[in-house]
């Protein structure tokens, strides 16, 4: 499949996706000079590349990502023999600024199952496909950097890592958001003690796991008062709290003003 590239577009705020995809290298070779303002990720599921830094040829080949951060000059090569398949991501954004240090370079992605599996959910959601894009996108987006990180900062200890399949946890949560939902499930997903899965996906997130599902309901519910006019009770059944009481205090201690406020444009 051939994606064409969205606009270059520098990325405010903590996280954005400017556009991802995916697309087979087999007609003719392709050779690209380019800058652009965001970050961008090119995983080769398939085949090989190769990265030029300076007089530098460096060969990227399965399972290896080519990487740049925004404003720096990139410079690849695709040869159409290869038949390379390449997963790429266009991105910014503050969360993923610990990996601008470095310039243009080859990442050895550790966890692949993982990796390949944010991709391709992050394509999924940015096509589209299923409930909740926003959410799912943002999700699969933290995912790809916390991996991303990862995986430097192991290739630079020597110690390699076992997959843990934080996407499929991940994608489990999402699902299962707004109905009764099994924490303990979602850790054993990753084979992964509780402990040990709160750890990692506040590392890969940026939240405890509670937290980041509760945020999940916060912002649906925002979505419901707002936009289609639910009361306070039928909006916190519908996110997943029993108490409607619980719900208010919840939401007001994240969005600052009750549900009955929000939904009346005070929020």
């Amino acid at each position: 499949m051939n994606v064409p590239y969205s606009s270059d577009k520098r990325v405010e705020g903590e996280l954005g996706l400017n556009s991802c995809g995916a697309q087979t290298i087999a007609e003719r070779d392709c050779q690209v000079r380019r800058q652009r303002s965001d970050f961008t990720v090119m995983y080769l599921a398939q085949g090989r590349a190769i990265l030029y830094r300076g007089r530098k040829r460096v060969e990227v080949r399965e399972g290896e990502a080519l990487f740049f951060p925004p404003d720096v000059p990139q410079r690849y090569t695709f040869f159409k023999s290869d038949v390379s398949v390449n997963k790429w991501v266009h991105f910014g954004g503050t969360l993923a600024s610990p990996l601008e240090a470095g310039g243009a370079r080859k990442i050895t992605v550790l966890n692949r199952r993982d990796f390949e599996n944010a991709l391709d959910g992050l394509a999924r959601a940015y096509n589209g496909i299923g409930e909740r894009r926003e959410d799912l996108t943002a999700g699969y987006l933290r995912v790809i950097i916390a991996l991303l990180r990862e995986s430097e900062s192991k290739t630079e200890k020597g110690k390699p890592n076992a997959p843990h399949r934080l996407s499929e946890a991940l994608n489990y949560i999402h699902v299962n958001a707004y109905s009764e939902i099994d924490l303990d499930r979602a850790a054993s997903i990753c084979f992964l003690s509780r402990d040990r899965f709160n750890h990692v996906f506040k590392e890969a997130t940026g939240f405890p796991p509670n937290v980041y599902l509760t945020k999940l309901r916060i912002e649906r519910a925002k979505q419901l008062l707002r936009d289609e006019g639910l009361n306070v009770r039928e909006c916190a059944e519908c996110v997943g709290f029993d108490d409607p009481n619980y719900f208010c205090r919840v939401f007001k201690k994240d969005v600052g003003v009750s549900p009955k406020k929000y939904a009346g444009g005070e929020g």
